[in-house]
């Protein structure tokens, strides 16, 4: 009878925990983890300083990095365009010195110029803010092109889609499409759209059991949609670990 009670007990456990293992969260089943380091307000100076701790920490295989927003459009925040350049430079060769397979560069959406200049007047390039961005960005793409870097081009789908202008179907947060005053960061199909392109151009290089970091300012933080600074939600690095999680 007892040794019946010790069997009845032993296969209960079990069950109990066959049971626990088949409603593990969705994180304990990735195979590839993607990481949401965005920093809100951040520039590419601020990238390298901390780059040791919370990127190259984690050991990632690859890491997708968004940085020039702030450098050329924060009046709070600038970076000259040579010390912008240099900065990307230097953040790209420290990941893959650090041990990083892929380092793939992210171009720089547009904004609405009226909404920035409002927020930013004494910007030095206040009357031709969109023009001095452009320049920031052709400076990703020729690092990337120089170095043989993935490019994740989120300007061409900006562009594609109706570039800058106010409207409901705006990319970027504006007053149409309820993103109020906003004129630089993104509405949740933007997001979506960036983390599936950044799927296509990474998804292939990520090996089950590796890690992603997605290194960024607000825009890869996922400022003003759900899930902001995470992996769920509507922030591009959500979008793009659910995309890992739908290929296993």
């Amino acid at each position: 009878m007892m040794n019946a009670l010790k069997t009845a007990l032993f296969l209960g456990a079990v069950m109990g925990l066959s049971g626990m293992a088949d409603q593990a969260s969705p994180a304990d089943k990735r195979t590839v983890a993607v990481v949401n380091k965005g920093f809100p307000g951040r520039n590419s100076k601020n990238a390298l300083q901390l780059l040791d701790k919370e990127v190259l920490s984690l050991k990632p295989q690859h890491v997708v990095v968004y940085f020039g927003m702030n450098d050329a459009m924060n009046s709070g925040n600038l970076q000259s365009l040579s010390d912008y350049e240099n900065n990307m430079r230097a953040i790209a060769g420290r990941l893959s010195e650090g041990g990083v397979k892929t380092v793939a560069l992210v171009t720089i959406n547009p904004v609405i110029e009226a909404y920035v200049r409002a927020r930013h007047p004494k910007h030095p390039h206040t009357e031709s803010l969109q023009a001095y961005l452009g320049a920031y960005n052709q400076s990703v793409v020729k690092i990337a092109r120089e170095n043989g870097l993935p490019l994740v081009d989120l300007r061409a789908i900006i562009e594609k889609n109706g570039g800058e202008n106010i409207s409901e179907k705006c990319l970027i947060r504006c007053e149409k499409n309820g993103g109020g005053r906003d004129g630089v960061h993104l509405t949740p199909a933007a997001y979506a759209l960036l983390g599936r392109r950044a799927f296509e151009v990474i998804g292939a290089r990520a090996k089950s059991g590796e890690t992603v970091v997605c290194f960024g300012d607000s825009i890869t933080f996922g400022a003003s949609v759900k899930g902001a600074g995470t992996v769920d939600g509507e922030t591009y690095p959500a979008v793009l670990q659910r995309c890992f999680d739908g290929r296993e």
